[in-house]
């Protein structure tokens, strides 16, 4: 007889496939800020009074970030693709593609969870772009300095957006006491 409380049991100790796009989405984006971090502070950054030239780094690291995010999340979907179809032993493709359906497919759950990692990551952006008015106004900083800010608090805002979303899919009841 088939003992569906352990199974059960071993469906909860997995992470879900959307927490870990999450995890994964915020791992790449960490290593491009990096990447980012060490070209703004080295020699072949733009002058700090360079607005044009500091416009045209971050305009180029938000492609380069769009297009690893996209690039990250179909390697993250073919992943799991193939970990459906090695579980389910089959070749089946029907089967694993209603598989990856199911387990992809948005329902009530899904959007609350998003509504409320969206909500807290617009929250820290709305307080990140006053936090760098704040400083623009009363301290003279340098446009550079102002741009960078605003990218770092978009950065922080997605990040902690995505660990919200993992925390609601991995803890308690999958999010249902948000």
């Amino acid at each position: 007889m088939i003992d569906l409380r352990n199974i059960m049991a071993k469906e909860n100790e997995k992470m879900m496939v959307k927490s870990k796009s999450a995890v994964v989405g915020i791992v790449v984006a960490t290593a491009l800020v990096i990447g980012y971090i060490l070209y703004a502070i080295g020699d072949s950054s733009p002058a700090a009074d360079d607005m044009k030239g500091w416009a045209k780094l971050i305009l180029v690291f938000i492609a380069i970030s769009v297009a690893a995010q996209i690039v990250t999340q179909i390697i993250v979907q073919i992943a799991f693709s193939a970990s459906v179809a090695a579980k389910e032993n089959c070749d089946d493709k029907e089967l694993i593609g209603r598989t990856v359906r199911s387990e992809l497919a948005e329902d009530e759950m899904d959007r609350r969870i998003t509504h409320k990692a969206s909500h807290v990551g617009y929250g820290i952006a709305g307080a990140g772009v006053v936090l760098g008015l704040t400083a623009a106004a009363f301290f003279d900083i340098s446009v550079a300095l102002f741009l960078n800010i605003l990218l770092m608090v978009f950065f922080i805002s997605m990040t902690v957006g995505a660990a919200v979303t993992v925390y609601m899919y991995e803890k308690g009841n999958r999010g249902w006491d948000c």
